[in-house]
């Protein structure tokens, strides 16, 4: 009784079914075989039915852990020897794709857990090297960005960000509107812009259909929008704005500082939302505004351009604000 349940618990249908399993508590895992029941099948290539087995051929796959133990699928696969079409032909499992070593349900686990964790902590917790994990999440990523379609994307926002530590970068590009990411790619200057054009020309995108590019101040982004993107318009995105003018107040208060030293204490207040203040902070700052001090008309700038961006509602009324709510200033 206990290959039927388990073959009922692996979803297995006939001819399929499980005709043994082996049990290793020692050794942390549990061997299913797998036995395919019949003599003839279905030709996989041409469709013609009720044709003979030519051999069968051993394959095993790693699937979903049963418990605490490592669970592994092993059967003789048959192959079809056709009279149709003469083809001599592999069927297919329903439990794996073809080429994989893993079964679906585990290929799915990866594939939930890919989103939360680095691919090295997956490969730890699923006992399996990171290296064969990253195989699988390729070919499902890639299959489904094939099917990814391009050609309505119109406002674009590109950043770049440390896929490692030192130097090493990536540029990642996303759809404004729809707001996901359509791209990624090593490097941070000039060539990833051409190199997200051809991807996007690729998914039926246009490069000429392009009317906003959303970016930080980078020399190189602004060199290759204007060179892949012609007719779009340049614009500089809120948060490295608002960095700017943030930086600039530091400026003030330093400078001021020397003459007034009362300054002193004040910088995490005035970087600070006012919900975020505590009392002292409180306190500080009322007693800020209502002083002749450069750093207090500093501060009253830096939060009237952050008002502009909280309150805007289209593209064209700061023109401050994208009407993906992703907000930019022209450049």
């Amino acid at each position: 009784m206990i290959e039927t349940l388990f073959t009922q618990a692996l979803g297995l249908v006939a001819p399929w079914q499980v005709a043994e399993v082996i049990f290793k508590p020692e050794s942390g895992r549990i061997d299913f075989q797998v036995r395919f029941g019949a003599a003839i099948h279905v030709c996989p290539a041409c469709g013609a039915a009720a044709q003979p087995l030519h051999d069968r051929l051993a394959r095993s796959w790693r699937h979903m852990d049963f418990f605490q133990y490592e669970a592994h699928l092993h059967a003789e696969v048959p192959r079809v020897a056709c009279a149709g079409c003469g083809k001599v032909t592999q069927i297919p499992v329903p439990w794996a794709r073809e080429g994989s070593r893993f079964t679906l349900l585990f290929e799915a686990l990866t594939l939930m857990l890919a989103p939360t964790m680095s691919v090295l902590a997956a490969g730890r917790l699923l006992r399996v090297r990171s290296r064969r994990l990253w195989r699988v999440i390729n070919h499902h990523v890639g299959r489904a960005r094939a099917q990814e379609s391009h050609a309505r994307v119109r406002a674009i926002g590109v950043d770049e960000t440390a896929s490692k530590r030192g130097q090493t970068y990536i540029s990642v590009f996303y759809d404004l509107d729809a707001q996901r990411l359509l791209f990624a790619t090593p490097g941070r200057d000039k060539a990833t812009l051409g190199k997200f054009a051809s991807d996007l020309t690729e998914h039926g995108g246009q490069p000429t259909a392009i009317t906003h590019v959303s970016m930080d101040m980078s020399g190189s982004f602004q060199a290759g929008a204007a060179e892949h993107f012609p007719a779009a318009e340049v614009c500089f995105d809120r948060f490295h704005v608002v960095a700017l003018s943030s930086t600039a107040l530091d400026e003030v208060r330093r400078a001021e500082v020397k003459s007034a030293p009362e300054l002193k204490g004040t910088r995490w207040g005035l970087h600070k939302k006012p919900a975020d203040w505590t009392v002292k902070q409180t306190d500080t700052m009322h007693w800020l505004q209502r002083s002749n001090l450069k750093t207090a008309r500093a501060w009253r700038i830096k939060q009237a351009l952050r008002s502009i961006y909280a309150t805007a509602t289209t593209p064209y009324s700061g023109p401050w604000k994208s009407d993906s709510g992703l907000s930019c200033a022209p450049s």
